[in-house]
């Protein structure tokens, strides 16, 4: 039936348009406002489980924990996908499946971009390959557009009509008003579903620096002062104590309290080692603080010797490792924090002297440096991301529910009164269900059988089945609605608008007059007069439509057609010759 077509093509386009909006809630990029990322792994730091040219699609999550595949920005390599392992403060540990190391470079929260959730194997290159030869699917799209462009033949198609259904204006805005007050009613209802606030974490740095400095004592002449300062190497021969200096310094942070020792450790490459303590831990006040002690050379030259003499072992050369105990608490930004520090300054000496080792990194060195984070703990308003819009939960839940109800006043306001008229407007009804078939106009007056039919879906299989139009007689009143065909004109008479013309109204069949036994005859007879086929399919009482599909499928009808034509023309030339 042409209504449950109507309704089906309706709930088609919601459903689209409600699959449109999922699968952009599932896949939209943060490029364009979306939580998805797409990953194309090219490396095989997570094999097996990801292989180079696989896509990962990752999406962003309100926490993480390890376990989690995540992707992260780093801050020179680029975006990195690889597994937590785990958690130190605010930061997080992270390690690829097939690395046999753990990442140096630990991100911050806010540094992770998401979560895996969808793998789809090689997929990856394909996406690699559309990028690069972008220009060859469009030469690709081009060609099969042209190949699906219908192309021309001998035969004639027959022709046919589409015409668009008419819809009123009440009813589009009935349609509009009810759309969008679902989708705003979802919009609300989803926003309801998300907390409104989020913690946020916020990192504060705080630096912990140090510098190391020595001296050894020294005879003249060996160095351009009196003593071996820092960055000298010192000789044994020469000197016979090597005091060691370290100060400590919290730059930006406003009180601090804590311990600071200095040990010093002699080791081999072999793995042995032996401790010696410096400086006992001292208590400090304040952001600043130094401890120093002092190496008798003498001794560690003997604790050498005793170890060589007693494991029989000689080795070319020691090291020498001095470390700056602190634990220190305080406060930055108004934040308290608890933190430790233990550089090392290292040195390498044989039986001859003793040298400083160049450092590698800024937690060794002369001056080393290290920094801290504590997280500051603030709650903000929590973010729903549309297209290309970002709203807050509670904007989102306010304006969904004011334009839910105001979409909802405007489509009772409209509705109420279009759905009264709808009951007792028979005409209406009719236009909403079957307009694509009907043609407004005034039906010719033909001397043919005139049938009543019941119902306008009646009328509606007739004209589906014969493929010609029903016309809406605006002569009558109440409407008719008119379709001739076969010689034969078939009438349904509408309703009254009037309610109660409605209620009183019934139709009364006319009894038909016997149909002509072909209407072709009468057709081709009045073709072979007038030379018109508009004229002939009058005169018969049927449509155009009709007469050409009998043409089209009975080869003599279509004989006697052209005959006909041509006894119209000889006739017409003849008149004009002898006039």
């Amino acid at each position: 039936m042409i209504g449950r077509t109507v309704i089906g093509r309706w709930l088609g386009g919601l459903a689209i348009l409600l699959s449109f909006a999922l699968i952009w809630w599932l896949f939209a990029p943060r490029s364009l406002g979306g939580i998805t990322q797409f990953v194309v792994i090219n490396g095989n730091s997570m094999a097996p489980l990801y292989q180079r040219g696989d896509l990962v699609i990752t999406r962003v999550a309100d926490d993480y924990a390890p376990g989690d595949i995540v992707t992260y920005r780093h801050p020179e390599i680029g975006l990195v996908i690889h597994r937590i392992i785990g958690q130190d403060d605010e930061r997080w540990q992270l390690k690829g499946d097939h690395n046999d190391f753990v990442d140096p470079y630990e991100p911050l929260t806010t540094e992770i971009e998401g979560r895996a959730w969808l793998h789809i194997p090689r997929l990856g290159s394909g996406l690699v390959l559309a990028r690069q030869y972008w220009w060859l699917i469009i030469v690709a799209l081009a060609g099969g557009m042209v190949m699906a462009q219908p192309r021309a033949t001998g035969r004639r198609r027959r022709p046919r009509h589409a015409i668009v259904q008419p819809v009123e204006v009440e009813m589009a805005a009935v349609t509009l008003c009810a759309l969008g007050a679902i989708i705003a009613g979802m919009l609300a209802g989803y926003a309801f579903l998300q907390p409104a606030s989020r913690v946020v974490n916020e990192p504060v740095v705080y630096r912990q620096h140090g510098i190391f400095t020595y001296l050894a004592d020294a005879p003249p002449g060996v160095y351009d002062t009196e003593q071996a300062q820092t960055g000298d190497p010192v000789y044994f021969q020469l000197s016979s104590t090597l005091v060691v200096t370290f100060h400590y310094e919290l730059p930006n942070v406003t009180t601090a309290s804590g311990t600071i020792a200095l040990n010093a450790e002699v080791s081999t490459t072999n793995g042995w080692r032996r401790r010696l303590a410096l400086a006992p831990a001292q208590p400090f006040q304040g952001t600043e603080a130094t401890v120093q002690g002092v190496i008798n050379l003498a001794d560690l030259r003997a604790l050498i010797g005793q170890f060589e003499q007693q494991t029989g072992l000689s080795n070319p050369y020691y090291l020498l490792a001095i470390t700056p105990d602190v634990a220190v608490n305080g406060k930055v930004d108004g934040l308290v924090f608890s933190d430790t520090f233990a550089p090392q300054l290292l040195f390498r000496f044989d039986k001859v002297q003793l040298t400083l080792v160049n450092p590698t990194d800024d937690r060794q060195g002369l001056a080393p440096r290290a920094e801290g984070r504590v997280a500051r703990t603030r709650i903000e308003p929590a973010q729903l991301s549309l297209m290309f819009l970002s709203l807050e939960v509670q904007t989102a839940r306010w304006w969904g529910m004011v334009i839910a109800g105001g979409l909802a006043v405007v489509f009772f306001a409209i509705g109420w009164p279009l759905w009264r008229r709808w009951q007792r407007d028979e005409t209406l009804r009719i236009q909403f269900w079957y307009g694509n078939l009907i043609i407004t106009g005034t039906a010719p007056h033909v001397d043919l059988p005139r049938v009543a039919v019941a119902t306008m879906a009646d009328l509606t299989r007739l004209a589906q089945r014969s493929g010609g139009l029903i016309i809406r007689d605006t002569s009558s009143e109440p409407s008719q609605y008119v379709f001739i065909n076969d010689g034969t004109v078939y009438v349904y008479q509408a309703a009254e608008s009037d309610s109660e013309a409605y209620l009183r109204f019934t139709p009364a069949p006319v009894e038909p007059c016997p149909p002509l036994v072909d209407w072709r005859d009468r057709f081709l007879t009045t073709l072979r007069e007038t030379g018109l086929v508009s004229e002939a399919c009058q005169a018969v009482g049927v449509d155009p439509f009709t007469a050409y599909r009998e043409r089209s499928q009975n080869l003599a009808f279509a004989q006697a057609w052209r005959e006909a034509r041509q006894k119209h023309w000889e006739a017409a030339t003849e008149q004009r010759g002898e006039a």
